[in-house]
């Protein structure tokens, strides 16, 4: 049965031709545009986008390409390519992207990771978009991530894949009020403030640090902030090819040694051991408390949305520690006290994978939900309703049975949650999956979630979110 969407869902033969790619692709829900009109507030270019080159250019092309794109003109005003490699690269190199837009910087040696905050830093826009050339980032997400990202955003928001999640998660660490922070990798796309690069750069000349530490930027920038990192699962596509800069056991060491010198560093700042700190203000590093989130954050391919929810996924993780330099201890007995079983569904079924435009990938609950739990989906905008409409789930025989009988479906409007009028009505389909639907009670509504009324202890999984005409 074909089936009618609008947000979340693209069909893969579109993203797929964007990546050049041409798979086999499931044709089970096409779009309607005429459903529903969206009407984001207006967002004006203040983005850059900071690409560095060492041994991937055909990878920095396709990037390039991507960023070009005309759905990103009112996000990203420029694109800035830190050219790592000897071989010189020119703007003519990209022929897909106006000349206009590339700002190209072909370092006279290998600057290594501290390259893209001295781009930043150096940025006439206030934002700036990191990645690394071996991954792609859809324009939706990087649109997504501007969105939900501003002046007052605590923490840098970094995109990961789920074991990359996991282990931030484990690195996590608590000393009294003074130290709460953990690790991320910037690599996979993160958006932070120009003020931020500034500030962190500041911090490392500050610190004294060393050129192999300067170089290796990446594995001091979120621990130094000092603050937890906000991570979100990502939708990225791996693109491989080149020389990666991590390899075995001997990239891991040398990662390991930087992330211990980084949380050295925040234990002499905290501490005030060096008089340094007692002249001026540290900058970069936060001092303020915080308190640690319990929400996962996906963003959706095909549209300017994003999945949140409180639901546990992991068993809970100790944080408490004497001090930074615990860190990696403190990840290898977290680690340790999981059971095999306690991180498949975390790993293997994502919630990114509810909004991935894939009906046949599934997001999984591991152990079922608590009262007071949501999945929502915020669309970063005002929605306008043109007819009747319904948003549809699609979810296994146990979340079918969870909806029914433990939740309802909210929509939020002027600031205030709205129940659907009625419950969910469900309907069997094909591979012993189910469409869970309910109507929207309000004309135009900026999200909608599922809100568990009571707990419900059952693994179950959501395999797709979607809205239709009724």
């Amino acid at each position: 049965m074909w089936l009618t969407r609008l947000f979340f869902i693209v069909l893969w033969g579109t993203i797929t031709a964007l990546l050049m790619k041409k798979p086999q692709v499931p044709q089970e829900f096409p779009v309607d545009s005429a459903l529903l009109s969206f009407s984001p507030s207006k967002q004006t270019a203040d983005t850059t986008a900071v690409i560095l080159n060492w041994s991937r250019f055909p990878n920095v092309v396709r990037i390039v390409s991507l960023l070009c794109h005309p759905k990103l003109e009112n996000t990203l005003a420029s694109i800035h390519i830190w050219n790592n490699s000897p071989n010189r690269i020119l703007k003519e190199d990209f022929a897909e992207c106006p000349p206009d837009r590339l700002q190209i910087t072909n370092s006279p040696s290998n600057l290594y990771f501290q390259a893209r905050f001295l781009a930043c830093a150096e940025a006439t826009t206030p934002f700036c978009f990191i990645q690394d050339d071996d991954y792609l980032v859809l324009p939706e997400i990087i649109q997504t991530l501007r969105s939900r990202f501003s002046n007052d955003s605590v923490s840098t928001i970094y995109l990961s894949p789920p074991h990359e999640v996991m282990s931030t998660i484990l690195k996590r660490i608590h000393v009294e009020s003074k130290i709460h922070t953990s690790f991320a990798w910037l690599g996979y796309g993160a958006i932070m403030r120009r003020r931020q690069a500034r500030d962190f750069l500041a911090l490392m000349q500050y610190l004294n640090v060393s050129e192999d530490e300067m170089k290796m930027a990446d594995n001091y920038y979120a621990l130094l902030a000092n603050v937890y990192p906000e991570v979100w699962f990502d939708q990225g596509i791996e693109l491989g090819g080149g020389q990666a800069f991590t390899q075995g056991a001997e990239g891991d060491e040398r990662n390991n040694k930087h992330i211990a010198q980084a949380a050295n560093y925040l234990d002499e700042i905290i501490n005030c051991t060096s008089t340094l700190c007692i002249s001026r203000p540290v900058p970069f590093t936060s001092l303020d408390d915080q308190l640690l989130s319990s929400v996962y954050r996906a963003p959706c391919v095909g549209s300017q949305c994003l999945l949140e929810t409180n639901i546990s996924l992991l068993p809970s993780t100790q944080i408490d520690v004497d001090s930074a330099n615990q860190v990696l201890e403190i990840e290898k007995i977290n680690r340790n006290s999981f059971k095999l079983n306690d991180t498949k569904d975390f790993l293997l079924h994502p919630p990114s994978h509810a909004v991935d435009g894939n009906p046949r990938t599934g997001f999984c609950i591991p152990k079922g939900v608590r009262k007071g739990d949501t999945i929502e989906i915020d669309l970063l905008g005002v929605v306008a309703k043109s007819g009747q409409a319904e948003v549809v789930f699609l979810v296994d025989r146990d979340v079918r049975s969870i909806l029914i009988a433990a939740a309802t479906l909210q929509f939020r409007g002027n600031d205030e949650w709205f129940e659907s009028s009625t419950s969910f009505t469900c309907v069997s389909k094909e591979d012993d999956l189910h469409e869970c639907s309910a109507p929207t009670p309000l004309t135009r509504f900026s999200a909608f979630r599922i809100f568990f009324q009571r707990a419900v202890e059952r693994r179950g999984c959501l395999q797709e979110i979607w809205m239709r005409e009724q």
